[in-house]
């Protein structure tokens, strides 16, 4: 079995195409890992942006670790109302003064004051930091906050995406999370939001592996195979393994390739934060994970829909005859639903797509699609990881039985 894996790992690598591919796109993803670096911009006391490694250093500065205790946030908005009031009374135009404000006040502790801002919000306001400011200081933060996430929860519910009891599902996972920290850790929101370009090397882990099987047949080799001793039996099993070496490898190396890249550069500060300071600008986060843990969970939920797609592959691979038709579908199947999902949907292909690649490679834990169960809701993504890692193992022995029974020359 040893020998006929080396020999189909070395039949993978041998193919120009192959080569050309892993090698094309891990230089583009590191050269996109180097992009996200250097646009990391900060702004100092006096309104000037740095950006790049400039801007991890100020940030370093300006982003001290602390909890957000109901005392430190009231201290923080009070400091910020006190500040922006002082310029509004030395300076004669309001205009002038309000640019002012917002460069020298707002934008050096942008990341700081958006988070404590975005949990009165109530979703969807329109108000400034100004005046979110001035209508909720001395306001209970944390309980702000369950506000607005249950006003998002009530606004999916009345669009049909979530139903009554996966919004009490939400509800009470946001009520849940308690007083958390803040501080740097710009390198691991670049990470997380680097993470969704994962889907490109599922497209390169496809033009892999759409050879072995149909590859065979294309070449005529299957009447040869399978009449071996071994042809039906330890030969599709030596390729499926293969297959999902391959997967794995260029999945894992090229991901935390990359990852690296941005940690080495931005730092690992940060880790042990919570993920509700990322993505602040969009929907509360309810789930109680770190920044560390989080990207684990990206990095595990790629890895699985990476094999999921690997294995449909070998099953189309095992049934089509021509191994660029197998690339195609595949292909097809990673872009077409993200055209779906900018149409309107209702619950059930909103819940479908939620399954696809195009849907789940954009998974920033602000996704409140949860699935019903026998009287349960669970998460999307435990529902992905579940889902995608079962289509995994099932299209890999589909192909496997496919080809140790496919009939030749025919």
């Amino acid at each position: 079995m040893g020998g006929m894996i080396r020999y189909e790992w070395k039949k993978i690598w041998g193919s120009r195409l192959t080569q050309l591919s892993v090698l094309g796109c891990a230089v583009f993803l590191l050269f996109s890992a180097w992009a996200n670096v250097s646009q990391v911009s900060a702004v100092d006391g006096q309104g000037n942006m740095v950006t790049g490694i400039q801007a991890r250093e100020l940030l370093k500065q300006t982003q001290k670790s602390q909890v957000l205790t109901q005392e430190n946030v009231e201290h923080i908005m009070r400091g910020y109302l006190d500040e922006a009031g002082r310029i509004y009374e030395g300076e004669g135009d309001p205009e002038a003064a309000s640019d002012q404000v917002r460069q020298t006040v707002y934008l050096p502790q942008r990341d700081l004051y958006d988070l404590i801002a975005c949990a009165y919000y109530k979703w969807a306001g329109n108000e400034t930091t100004d005046q979110v400011f001035e209508e909720n200081l001395g306001k209970d933060f944390y309980k702000a906050r369950r506000e607005t996430s249950e006003a998002y929860v009530a606004h999916l519910e009345s669009r049909g995406v979530i139903t009554a009891e996966e919004a009490a599902y939400w509800n009470a996972r946001n009520a849940s999370i308690k007083e958390y920290s803040c501080g740097y850790c710009k390198g691991w929101e670049c990470v997380l939001d680097y993470m969704p370009w994962a889907i490109l090397i599922m497209m390169i882990v496809c033009v892999g592996t759409a050879p072995v099987f149909a590859g065979e047949y294309q070449s005529k080799c299957d009447s040869l195979f399978l009449c071996m001793k071994y042809g039906k039996s330890r030969l599709p099993m030596a390729k499926i393994i293969t297959a999902w070496l391959y997967a794995s490898a260029v999945y894992l190396v090229i991901t935390l390739l990359c990852s690296g890249l941005i940690l080495f550069f931005l730092g690992a500060e940060g880790s042990g934060l919570p993920v509700q300071l990322w993505r602040v600008y969009d929907a509360p986060v309810s789930y109680q994970v770190t920044m560390w843990q989080a990207f684990l969970l990206e990095l595990l939920l790629g890895y699985v829909l990476t094999l999921s797609m690997m294995a449909f592959t070998l099953w189309m691979s095992s049934v089509f005859k021509n191994a660029y038709g197998v690339i195609v579908v595949a292909f097809l199947l990673l872009i077409v639903p993200e055209f779906l999902l900018m149409a309107g949907q209702g619950y059930m292909l909103h819940h479908i797509l939620s399954l696809l690649p195009a849907k789940i490679m954009d998974f920033s834990f602000i996704d409140y699609t949860a699935y019903s169960v026998g009287g349960k809701v669970f998460s999307c993504l435990s529902v992905d990881l579940v889902v995608n890692g079962a289509a995994a193992v099932i299209f890999s022995a589909a192909g496997y039985q496919v080809f140790r029974k496919h009939q030749v020359n025919q």
